[in-house]
């Protein structure tokens, strides 16, 4: 979803990580059965203590690794670290979505949810390590206000580059070959930290729906939002059937309103207040031909119709997701919580009225699977923190932070590792983080485009849907295969 701003000052930091001691070093031993036969592996949670400056304790960071047994030389074989975004979101979506090797289904009726074997795992190819950030997960505050340090840009982008290294060390694998992934603030929080992890065996980078420039969808008279947006637009009114489709795909409708957002759309915008009233009148008509709504609503917002609003409009009586605009719930007369904004009440987020999302489920599973020991329940989300974070980095002075984007360090990261690749997985049903704004970043900061791979998925905001998760994974595996071999 979007971040929400906050302001705090971020503190000089200290880190200390330890295996927590309820929790088996070694992990719990499993067998995976796949069609190509028995696969061993071990599940192991782990718990990293961060400190202050005078070493006393804050709080605490968690891991959950997935190792497989039986390697002949495990120094030598990859590992995929990923964590999801919010910010205030645990690594609960990829981690049972797509990454670990059980499937989390869908709730029945009492709440409860089966795990199965995950047909599409990664487990053969390579371990992987799915990393919660502080104040998600089972995390907890380990001093009054110590959770607050960790809520910053910079901070939080440590504290999992720190996980990452002890977890290296710590297991005899600082030559294997690393791969790191970020979903949605997730691929902000890897662009944060890929120029400090240069002199690690980082092979390759995984997007997946990246917030990677905010500061290109704020601003008065910024038209680039509005361009990102259409055609994710477009897209969202194919699923729900307010277009001609001529059967068509959504990939072609989505494309053939690529061209109109970066072609005359464009045009029209950069005019502002002095575009002719009949060509405002024209433009009107062939976006409400791409996007659903009316014509005399989109004139009425002088063609930059804001994504809410779109939301709103799209189907009568209903608000359409943002995070996926193919699920829609009854449109409620006011938001859910006042104060709060209204992508909060996204139906394909599941919020509700509350601010934090656990998940009971989660918890018992990585009792079973993990060994992990306690009672509370694994904090999936909360917008809490989402609502606390600072942008500004390290420091007080808005000047020295010119703007809200975290590209500079991927930049440098591919500068410095010149074998390195990076790999782009967006969805043409995510409103949230458009795929051309993802498209657009990555081909105007002079990265090494024979290096870059991109790719797009009819689903939402989680490209790993039931449907797309085969084909996520497949390139995912060519991904490893083709750096490692």
């Amino acid at each position: 979803m979007t971040a929400l701003r906050a302001t705090a000052f971020a503190l000089s930091l200290a880190f200390a990580p330890f295996v927590h001691a309820g929790a088996p070093a070694g992990g719990v031993q499993h067998t995976l059965q796949l069609k190509s036969g028995a696969l061993p592996y071990r599940a192991i949670w782990t718990e990293t203590v961060l400190s202050d400056k005078d070493g006393k304790p804050q709080a605490t960071i968690s891991s959950t690794s997935y190792v497989r047994d039986g390697v002949k030389d495990a120094s030598q074989r990859p590992v995929l670290f990923a964590f999801n975004g919010g910010p205030g979101a645990s690594s609960s979506p990829l981690h049972t979505g797509l990454l670990g090797p059980k499937i989390a289904g869908k709730a029945d009726a009492n709440g409860k949810r089966t795990f199965t074997d995950n047909a599409d795992t990664l487990l053969d190819i390579v371990d992987v390590v799915l990393i919660d950030p502080v104040g998600t997960g089972f995390n907890r505050e380990l001093a009054p206000g110590g959770m607050k340090a960790y809520l910053t840009v910079d901070s939080d982008a440590k504290a999992a580059e720190t996980v990452i290294r002890d977890w290296l060390k710590q297991h005899g694998r600082t030559g294997s070959p690393v791969f790191i992934a970020g979903e949605s603030y997730g691929g902000y929080r890897l662009a944060t930290l890929a120029k400090d992890v240069t002199d690690l065996n980082v092979q390759g980078l995984v997007l997946i729906s990246p917030a990677l420039d905010i500061s290109a969808t704020a601003g008065i008279g910024n038209d680039l939002p509005f361009v990102f947006e259409l055609p994710a637009m477009a897209s969202a009114a194919f699923a729900h059937g307010k277009l001609d489709a001529r059967g068509r795909t959504v990939e072609q409708v989505y494309e053939e309103a690529r061209a109109f957002a970066q072609g005359e759309y464009v045009v029209a915008l950069q005019q502002g207040d002095l575009l002719p009233a009949a060509e405002r009148t024209r433009v009107a008509k062939r976006m409400a031909e791409l996007i659903g709504i009316s014509a005399d609503s989109i004139a009425g917002f002088k063609l930059r119709v804001p994504s809410q609003e779109f939301l709103e409009l799209l189907v009568p009586g209903m608000i359409v997701g943002r995070i996926d605009t193919r699920v829609t719930a009854p449109k409620p007369p006011k938001a859910l919580v006042e104060g709060r904004s209204k992508a909060a009440d996204d139906p394909a987020l599941g919020m509700g009225k509350s601010n934090v999302i656990k998940s009971p489920a989660l918890r018992d599973y990585l009792k079973e699977a993990a060994g992990w020991q306690g009672e509370q329940d694994y904090a999936s989300l909360s917008l809490d923190l989402n609502f606390a974070w600072d942008w500004r980095g390290r420091s007080p002075k808005m000047e020295d932070n010119a703007s809200l984007q975290s590209t500079p360090g991927l930049v440098a990261f591919m500068k410095a590792k010149p074998q390195a690749r990076l790999l782009l997985l967006g969805a043409y049903y995510d409103i949230a983080t458009p795929v051309l704004a993802q498209r657009y970043v990555l081909t105007h900061i002079g990265l090494p485009q024979e290096r870059v791979q991109m790719a797009a998925f009819a689903a939402g905001h989680a490209v790993y849907d039931d449907n797309t998760r085969p084909s996520v994974a497949a390139i995912l595996r060519q991904f490893v295969t083709r750096v490692t071999h």
